[in-house]
């Protein structure tokens, strides 16, 4: 029966489905490689390695030389120490790892574990960097050359930097084709290259993309046969605004937002020191309720970084959760101070590094340890705005007024507990070594029973129980390693702090201090210091008012790319020198300065998008011209044939058969429980051990920044979907509902298959569909055959696309 289900099983698959689009193209990947090599490699590089590696080739010792792409990969006298894509096989892995089949490097000692994880990974990546100049002394077109310094008034030219504006519509092959404003901008570029658009979609696939776009959620067979009936003429807007002002809208959208802040309800690992944040759900709350209530985004931004700082009402603090959920690593006490502030340094990087790339489309963090090598973006903006994340604590806090005492003691009392738990168990160790060694043991006993006396005094005090967020509040932070056995932090409420400039990133080597302030080439010249408080308020205000048409930019983008499965920038985290440059500038421009003067309203941004003849085209691929031009549709002359991400696939699922629990916000639920029904934005995402489905089918790492999902497909992902528990278990409920039955009538079989394909697949099968159904089945109409067939329809890949 095996063999036969998997035989019958995939011959239905092949029947009833279509081509897979194929995936993310290489240079994609490539250029967020190039973003991490600067990040990440490039200045330990500097650091540790180009003393010995980075002169003429008959000084550099062993013959290798690091600081030219061409001359790295080619290696030293002992051959190529990179291998591209194999990490495992790379000499410079071994040598960074000390692990003795090479010489160890570098010779000062080895690096952190961190730092050669780094190395394994950027290996993995096919090891970026930046091309070397060509014969005639010319950077190549696809990496623009390295800048010896900065020059802030030439970096204001940049394309990205400029105002936006409404543009004036170009002329057109045929006047008749546009709906919206951007048909003017896509027709346009396809009458260049002579191309023509596709037809608009059928009803049906338009209906369901409508409604996978918008809510995420599949329509039913009777909003299908509605619309399809519908000759109105409104039809179409109809559809569209009772979709947007659907509870499930914010719930599609802000999971989308969620990629952004890299959402997750725990910390990269579990120590005592970064335990799992106790209350995260709120902050995504948040984000759905803004989204069906059409927050403006200027506004969405500000609250983000600063609800705290506005006079707004208690609850709306849980919007700092974009900071208040950052990725916190375990500091241990024992550690010295060198290395705890190495650790915070790097936390503030992530949140600087999220912050400027989610919301302006820039490599900041790319300035750490020396002014950035492509952007106009000095290590002295990146420590001015490393001082505002020095200046904000990361706290749990109240939800509806509260004392401050009150407030405050809900972070103070935890981290007393951690503190006090640790001594304690440190304590207890020592008095162990000592019985060991057959030493006193009473000053540890004594110690021990101290510190736990104190313990039980902080787990004894009643704390706020009203509504809590991890949030974040104004207080500047400092690394007290006074004490040489005890390294502690240290925070100091309303007390922000300037950071001096870290040295090449190290925070043990300080030079002058800075002051807080926004980016230099963002701003009127000079860029004026932040005056209250951490200034996360005013980099707020920043963000969309003084760079405010990049940040608008930035937005429309990342929402043309989750409409189209592709954005008009296909580097919506990079709007730098090595970001790719827009395939439609001007409509770019228009629909980010339209944008703006719309009051920033996302859902009037939808509007445009869905009802354009652009987006409603058929995703048919036509063989010619079309496809010998523009193999990627870049030009959009069809619309992309998209798989739906795990969370819309999975909720597809469940609503398809009837069983989705339309319970809204809360405390999450384990995606993995088979008893969890709820919508998937409503499981708990975690960055240690993701749900079998999330990590199958390309959910973010939730450890930073996501500017957008990759594609792609592994014979894991049709084994879990033929033999995973979560279809085979909807199958059944398919079966055992009210759909087919066991029955003898030939007549009444082929009306149930047609009612499992209207319902799953939204249509009629066709003849051969019909008859290869009703051939697996069988005459004796066994609930196994229609448990197959339902596996088999759930499993397709048009089922698991959007047209």
């Amino acid at each position: 029966m095996c063999l036969r289900h998997c035989l019958t099983t995939l011959s239905l698959v092949f029947l009833v489905t279509s081509r897979l689009d194929s995936p993310a193209t290489a240079a994609d990947a490539d250029i967020d490689g190039i973003e991490f090599f600067e990040k990440r490699i490039r200045p330990v590089l500097v650091q540790h390695c180009f003393e010995c590696h980075a002169t003429k080739p008959k000084k550099s010792k062993g013959g290798l030389r690091l600081d030219s792409k061409r001359a790295a990969l080619a290696g030293g006298d002992s051959g190529p120490v990179i291998m591209p894509g194999k990490p495992d096989e790379s000499l410079l892995i071994d040598a960074v790892a000390y692990g003795g089949e090479f010489v160890d490097m570098p010779p000062s000692g080895k690096l952190p574990d961190r730092v050669i994880a780094d190395f394994r990974t950027w290996i993995a990546l096919g090891a970026p960097m930046p091309d070397d100049k060509t014969s005639d002394g010319t950077q190549p077109a696809s990496s623009p050359a390295p800048q010896k310094t900065v020059d802030i008034e030439a970096g204001r030219s940049f394309w990205s930097f400029q105002p936006v504006s409404q543009q004036p519509l170009p002329n057109v092959s045929n006047a008749d084709w546009p709906q919206q404003r951007l048909d003017w901008f896509v027709l346009a570029k396809l009458d260049e290259q002579q191309l023509e658009p596709n037809p608009p979609a059928d009803r049906r696939t338009l209906l369901r993309r409508l409604d996978l776009d918008l809510t995420g959620l599949p329509p039913t067979p009777d909003d299908v046969d509605a619309f399809v009936s519908d000759a109105s003429p409104d039809a179409i807007e109809r559809v569209v605004d009772r979709l947007l002002c659907s509870p499930h809208y914010g719930e599609r959208w802000g999971r989308h937002w969620l990629d952004v802040a890299r959402y997750a309800e725990d910390n990269p690992t579990g120590e005592s020191t970064c335990q799992p944040p106790p209350f995260p759900w709120p902050y995504r709350d948040w984000v759905i309720r803004t989204h069906n209530d059409d927050l403006p985004y200027d506004e969405f931004v500000r609250r983000q970084l600063a609800a705290d700082l506005m006079d707004l009402p208690p609850e709306e603090i849980a919007a700092t959760g974009f900071l208040g959920l950052s990725p916190v690593y375990h500091k241990e006490p024992k550690l010295s101070g060198e290395v705890i502030r190495v650790i915070v340094a790097d936390e503030w990087d992530e949140r600087l590094d999220t912050i400027s790339r989610g919301f302006l489309g820039l490599t900041v963090a790319c300035a750490r340890c020396h002014d950035h090598k492509f952007d106009p973006i000095t290590t002295r903006d990146y420590y001015a705005l490393a001082g505002v994340m020095a200046s904000t604590q990361l706290v749990e806090w109240p939800l509806v007024n509260a004392s401050l005492a009150d407030a405050e003691a809900l972070t103070k009392t935890r981290e007393a507990i951690v503190d006090y738990n640790l001594r304690v168990s440190y304590a207890k160790a020592m008095q162990t070594a000592a019985e060991i060694e057959k030493q006193p043991t009473e000053p540890f006993e004594k110690l021990a029973k101290e510190y736990q006396k104190t313990l039980d005094d902080w787990k004894s005090r009643k704390l706020f129980d009203g509504p809590i967020a991890n949030v974040v509040r104004d207080a500047g932070v400092w690394v007290d390693d006074h004490d040489p056995d005890w390294t502690n932090m240290v925070y100091r409420a309303g007390e922000p702090r300037n950071l001096p400039v870290f040295v090449r990133g190290n925070p043990n080597n300080p030079g002058d201090t800075v002051p807080r302030r926004f980016l230099e080439v963002l701003s009127d010249s000079p860029a004026r210091p932040f005056k209250h408080g951490s200034g996360r308020l005013e980099l707020a205000d920043a963000i969309v008012t003084d760079a405010a048409p990049l940040a608008a930019r930035v937005i429309v983008n990342r929402v043309w790319g989750w409409h189209f499965g592709q954005p008009l920038v296909r580097t919506p985290g990079n709007f730098g020198a090595l970001g790719e440059r827009p395939s439609h500038p001007e409509l770019l421009d228009d629909l980010a300065a339209r944008f703006i003067a719309s009051g920033w309203s996302l859902k009037w941004l939808h509007r445009e998008i869905v009802l354009s003849t652009t987006w409603q085209q058929s995703s048919r691929i036509r063989d010619g011209r079309p496809t010998e031009v523009d193999p990627d549709n870049r030009l959009l002359w069809r619309m992309n044939r998209r798989r739906l991400e795990a969370e819309v696939w999975r909720d597809a699922v469940l609503a398809t058969i009837g069983q989705l629990d339309g319970h809204m916000f809360g405390k999450s639920d384990s995606i993995d429980d088979e008893k969890n029904h709820r919508r998937t934005i409503y499981g708990t995402i975690t960055r240690q051990n993701p749900a079998d489905v999330l990590r199958l089918f390309d959910f973010p790492d939730a450890k930073r920044h996501s500017d957008q999902r990759t594609l792609t497909t592994s014979p894991l992902q049709q084994l879990y979907l033929l033999n995973g528990p979560f279809l085979q278990q909807a199958a059944d409920h398919v079966v055992n509902g009210p759909l087919p039955g066991s029955t003898d009538d030939s007549d009444a079989r082929s009306d149930s298959v047609q009612q499992l394909f209207r319902t799953i697949l939204l249509r009629e099968p066709t003849t051969d569909e019909l008859d290869a159904s009703l051939r697996l089945i069988g005459d004796e109409s066994t609930q196994q055959g229609w448990q197959i067939l339902a596996h088999s329809l759930l499993a397709t890949n048009e089922f698991l696309y959007s047209d």
